[in-house]
């Protein structure tokens, strides 16, 4: 089997949020002021994710923080007669070598829903624009799993959505993301905030309560996304993923002080790590059989908060 590295406790991780709207849509800031929260905040980039809007734009950007070029598309549809809504995300991704990519403060029509061949038609117009795709919080939309293994050309999934998850208890997507690893969908995971409103100072806000640590060689919009479709990430609410590797046959991660290490795996059963005095943890390991469809891990602070990895897969090791 061979040896792999997915995050390197020897390299920068660069922190970041995909998924925040502003007064260019129906946020209730203005742009200027989200992003000089984020940047506060001591976050690296984020993407100003605005509905039917693009953003395309480098003003914001300087040595310590870059915004990404993208935006968030919704088909127009009714869950009174479809069930569900479907909400998708585009992050400019040069390497598609698209000629017909989206400018700053462009608008994007909503396509009419006819049935499931107009989100994928839509995921297409949108790879076509340019854009690396990501299916926005499936549990909010009621998005059926079965579904969404039949749509194609997306590389992630919205496992945590922090606005969804506080204000209607619908925030995470990890039901949707094991359906689809189990089906053979080799698919990342993501964590956002989806902010738009509320008191960005409080204790408990719609801001800061999802994220992605991105392990990339510098900080510009092609390195991350580069690093993002290499599933070099890993997504939080807390507890930081230092290092992930497979080494010697067994998939090793070390992280901040958890409560819990879990390795979860499909078909056979994973493993929980944890010390039986509630001692912190920090590190862990699990062997890999190499039967295993995927492995991923996550990690549990003492109040909770989990950091997901992306999984990886022991096909690719043989």
């Amino acid at each position: 089997m061979k040896s792999k590295i997915y995050l390197d406790e020897s390299k920068r991780k660069f922190k970041g949020n995909l998924h925040t709207h502003s007064t260019r849509s129906d946020g209730q800031y203005a742009p200027e002021v989200v992003i000089e929260a984020y940047k506060n905040k001591g976050y690296d980039f984020m993407c100003l994710s605005d509905h039917e809007i693009y953003f395309k734009s480098d003003s914001y950007d300087d040595d310590k923080f870059i915004m990404l070029d993208g935006y968030e598309m919704a088909c127009e549809m009714s869950r009174k007669e479809t069930g569900q809504q479907y909400h998708i995300h585009g992050l400019f991704d040069k390497s598609l070598g698209s000629e017909y990519g989206f400018q700053h403060d462009e608008e994007h029509a909503k396509p009419e829903y006819k049935s499931l061949d107009t989100i994928q038609a839509l995921i297409e117009e949108m790879r076509h624009k340019g854009n690396l795709i990501i299916m926005n919080h499936p549990e909010w939309s009621r998005n059926r799993a079965e579904d969404l293994l039949k749509l194609e050309n997306y590389f992630a999934v919205e496992i945590y959505n922090h606005q969804s998850e506080i204000d209607e208890a619908v925030g995470y997507g990890v039901r949707h993301w094991d359906y689809l690893l189990k089906n053979g969908r080799k698919v990342f995971g993501v964590a956002a905030d989806d902010a738009h409103g509320g008191r960005i100072d409080e204790v408990i806000s719609e801001f800061f309560g999802g994220w992605i640590s991105v392990d990339a060689d510098k900080l510009e919009q092609q390195t991350l996304i580069t690093a993002l479709k290499s599933g070099q990430f890993y997504s939080s609410q807390g507890p930081e993923i230092l290092d992930l590797r497979v080494e010697n046959g067994f998939l090793q991660i070390k992280c901040s002080p958890v409560k819990f290490i879990k390795f979860i795996t499909h078909p056979s059963n994973g493993r929980a790590l944890y010390n039986k005095d509630a001692s912190p943890i920090t590190s862990g390991e699990f062997k890999v059989e190499g039967t295993e469809q995927y492995i991923r891990v996550e990690c549990i602070d003492f109040e909770g908060n989990i950091a997901w990895s992306n999984p990886i897969f022991p096909d690719e090791l043989q």
